[in-house]
């Protein structure tokens, strides 16, 4: 019994730390993912968004610590080494299970790597509390802390990832850069159009705006191609159809008000 849950656990290790190096990969590339199927099922999305980070450290990496962990402990094969595992691994499946909560009411779009290292860690708890032995009675007595333990985690998980939300408001900023004639193009693809709109807050969604990528709202490729916009974000200052001088990349605040001559309040 121990023996098939040995190796259970351990392909599982591997196919976790696979799956987990790819996505912190997606997480700090600019390239594409395989499983970028649409706007509601993205490994990009997800992997880019404001909960793709605990304290400025990607959930990706977190995830390749514990199934790193996970094959340490098995292949070590010291005593006791299941119910450690089934401790462990209860107490990061409650984190894990709030940020697939996040991608179904916040981010609204599913990253199937992320949720297949959810049921890898499913069958890793299965499988080491049915080696471990454990009596229902005690495993419940030793569950019980640690799932609370979880939800304690999964709390300071929320707090942690919404305060890096913007709370000042840029409105002045913005409504400054739309009366100098300054468009803001992105691409609903794009990583760091979505790091640029988490440094503006809410008033990003007062920019004037063009969607270059054929799948976001409200598309216009052809407009985006006749301005030569080679890379997103980018931001274009006209003056009468003009080009008066354009800026790109990730800007921070005081780069695009000195850009438009702005002022910052």
């Amino acid at each position: 019994m121990k023996k098939s849950a040995y190796w259970v656990i351990v392909l599982c290790g591997l196919a976790g730390i696979g799956i987990m190096s790819y996505l912190t990969y997606i997480h700090y590339s600019a390239s594409k993912s395989f499983c970028d199927i649409s706007q509601e099922v993205s490994c990009d999305v997800v992997t880019t968004s404001i909960y793709s980070e605990i304290f400025g450290v990607p959930v990706s990496v977190l995830g390749l610590l514990f199934f790193a962990a996970v094959l340490f402990l098995i292949l070590k094969k010291r005593d006791k080494a299941f119910q450690t595992l089934f401790i462990i691994t209860l107490f990061a499946l409650v984190p894990s299970l709030y940020l697939s909560l996040t991608e179904l009411l916040f981010i609204n779009s599913i990253c199937i790597l992320c949720e297949t290292s959810k049921v890898l860690m499913l069958i890793i708890l299965g499988a080491s509390l049915w080696a471990s032995e454990l009596d229902s009675r005690k495993a419940l007595r030793m569950g019980a802390p640690v799932l609370i333990a979880g939800l304690v985690a999964a709390g300071v998980t929320y707090f942690a990832q919404t305060g890096t939300v913007v709370k000042k408001d840029y409105s002045t900023v913005v409504q400054c850069l739309n009366s100098k004639g300054v468009v803001y193009y992105k691409s609903v693809r794009c990583s760091t159009c979505r790091r640029q709109e988490m440094i503006l807050g809410e008033a990003s969604k007062k920019l004037n705006s063009v969607e270059c990528h054929p799948d976001g709202e409200n598309p216009q490729p052809e407009l985006c191609l006749r301005k030569n916009i080679n890379k997103t974000p980018t931001f274009l200052m006209e003056a009468g159809g003009t080009e008066i001088k354009r800026i790109e990349g990730l800007q921070q605040i005081k780069d695009l008000a000195a850009f438009a001559s702005c002022p910052i309040e």
